[in-house]
């Protein structure tokens, strides 16, 4: 893995130096907490049949738990080759990391930073510059400038590619919050269709298994957003990241969640759009069920002639087949 000279190192040296870096309060540095959506939560993306309300929030829990998990093991080299782990930089790696969990942040930046000048060409250089990434994103929440240097700090680590690079799709998970919340939805979206289609290609990179439920979950948030309904099933296909054969189910499966996303936020027109405009081969058992709840929920809230018309596609999709 070769580095290139990174324009955030005289940046990091400055801040660490200046005492302007992420924030040295003594406290336990946890994982970024990442919303999924401005004000609604998107519901979980499921190719199961319908689920209770609590259900749904219980697996929608433990994906994100699956994932933190994910992403503190791949911070700790998870993933990284026996003889990586064996290298000198690998134990000034642990005890840096661990003086970050330990709420010692200017040790840990210190030591962070030592690490990219002595071992510019080693593999934890991508986890170093993630490591900066989870620091800025967290004080980003109270200071929005960082969020800046948390993008910066993130897009060094996509410049070094898989499969070496452990940390590429979790950083472009991590990137794609950034942009939301920084107001670009269509730089979000475009991050999360990397992390779905990077996980697809290679289901043996770390936390692929772990980033794809939320990726998708998000993917439905920031669509509903900026996202054209009539669009969406056609967008969710492509950009599902699903196995050959089975995109289309899998893209069912998001348009019944962004329909569900837009009777909470009271959009049921375009509710009924997305399911009208989701053209498929075959509508499986669990996505007639979810769409026939919708047409039952939806039809109170639409005119006469929009509800003929969903449920004569729904008729189209799953009652005439």
């Amino acid at each position: 893995m070769r580095a290139v000279a990174s324009p955030l190192l005289p940046l990091f040296v400055l801040l660490s130096a200046c005492g302007g870096g992420p924030s040295a309060q003594q406290e336990p540095a946890k994982a970024p907490v990442v919303e999924v959506g401005a004000g609604h939560e998107a519901p979980p993306v499921s190719a199961q049949g319908p689920e209770e309300d609590g259900d749904a929030e219980s697996r929608a829990t433990n994906d994100v738990e699956a994932l933190d998990t994910c992403i503190e093991h791949m911070r700790e080299g998870r993933g990284l080759p026996e003889r990586v782990k064996a290298s000198p930089e690998a134990s000034q790696y642990a005890q840096t990391l661990a003086a970050e969990r330990a709420g010692n942040l200017d040790q840990a930046k210190e030591g962070y930073l030592k690490i990219v000048q002595q071992y510019p060409d080693s593999p934890y250089i991508p986890l170093v510059y993630f490591a900066f990434g989870e620091l800025f994103f967290k004080d980003g929440q109270k200071d929005p400038i960082k969020l800046d240097f948390a993008e910066q700090s993130y897009d060094e680590v996509l410049k070094f590619p898989m499969p070496n690079n452990t940390a590429w799709i979790a950083a472009n998970l991590r990137l794609a919050e950034v942009y939301r919340q920084n107001g670009d939805p269509p730089k979000a979206l475009s991050s999360l269709k990397k992390v779905a289609e990077a996980a697809a290609k290679e289901p043996g990179a770390s936390c692929a298994a772990s980033l794809v439920p939320p990726a998708r979950a998000r993917l439905v948030a920031v669509y509903a957003d900026v996202g054209r309904p009539s669009a969406a099933f056609d967008f969710f296909k492509t950009a599902s990241g699903s196995n050959k054969g089975d995109e289309r189910t899998t893209a069912l499966a998001m348009v019944a969640s962004l329909a569900e996303l837009y009777v909470q936020q009271q959009k049921h027109d375009d509710a009924a759009t997305a399911l009208i405009s989701a053209h498929a081969r075959f509508y499986d058992t669990a996505y007639c069920q979810r769409e026939g709840q919708l047409v039952t929920k939806l039809g109170p809230s639409l005119t006469a002639t929009r509800r003929d018309q969903l449920a004569s596609a729904h008729s189209v999709h799953c009652i005439a087949q």
